[in-house]
């Protein structure tokens, strides 16, 4: 738990250009090892499935083992990184670039401009997370958290959710932006982008929860952060950006 908090490499599946520079080389054949796996294991079934309902049902039937090859990510990033945990956040947001990069080039020509716009929605909700869980540790070593613990679990099972939507959807792209072909089944990725974007919208909420994000001031009207945070995520790409910033300020 204490390592998705403190920046979650997401995407997992492949280790960027940043990772491989940073880590030893026994480190990266580990994490390509893995990487193989998850595309053959769970990235395949996903984007091949015969129809986006099919898609939907492999997503729960993999998400298990999806979950316990991100965390085998997880645990090698962190047992060479747990001493310097600001760069493995900061590590984390240049995956984070790398992504955004391949989803603004390659996503509107292929997945069209609605899952572009999910998936990059999504990208900067789970930025804005990142950069706030990067104070975790701190709060958690001085006792400051206020937050409700039980939503822990939702909230780290939504982070497993998006890593799986969000890197099914950069496998889809990588090799058609190298100009190879692929078996990928083109509105399997963009169902899998839109459910990217849905994913962050509850890690941003059971972010709150946990009280690594502000929340809306005692004034405003009560509903859920849910539906609030949907309606901020449903603005234009730029505005939203803006609005999470804004958001952060003390």
């Amino acid at each position: 738990m204490v390592s998705a908090a403190i920046g979650p490499p997401v995407p997992a599946a492949t280790p960027g250009r940043e990772l491989r520079r940073s880590l030893p080389p026994t480190l990266v054949e580990a994490l390509d090892g893995i990487s193989g796996q998850i595309a053959v294991e769970i990235f395949d079934p996903l984007l091949c499935a015969a129809s986006v309902e099919q898609s939907a049902r492999t997503f729960e039937q993999v998400f298990p083992k999806f979950r316990d090859y991100y965390t085998s990510t997880l645990l090698i990033l962190w047992g060479f990184l747990q001493e310097d945990p600001q760069r493995f956040s900061a590590l984390t947001i240049r995956s984070f670039e790398e992504s955004e990069n391949l989803i603004r080039v390659s996503g509107p020509h292929w997945i069209g401009q609605d899952a572009t716009l999910n998936a990059l929605h999504g990208l900067a909700t789970m930025t804005r997370v990142a950069n706030a869980a990067m104070h975790l540790v701190d709060r958690q070593e001085s006792g400051d958290t206020q937050g409700d613990a039980s939503a822990g679990e939702p909230w780290a099972n939504s982070i497993v959710g998006f890593a799986m939507a969000f890197s099914a959807v950069l496998a889809a792209l990588a090799p058609l932006a190298d100009g190879r072909k692929t078996s990928a089944r083109l509105e399997n990725a963009a169902a899998l982008a839109h459910w990217s974007k849905s994913y962050a919208v509850r890690v941003c909420h059971f972010t709150k929860v946990l009280g690594l994000l502000k929340t809306a001031p005692p004034a405003a009207p009560i509903g859920s952060s849910d539906e609030e945070d949907e309606v901020l995520a449903d603005s234009g790409l730029d505005s939203y950006a803006e609005a999470l910033v804004e958001d952060d300020r003390p």
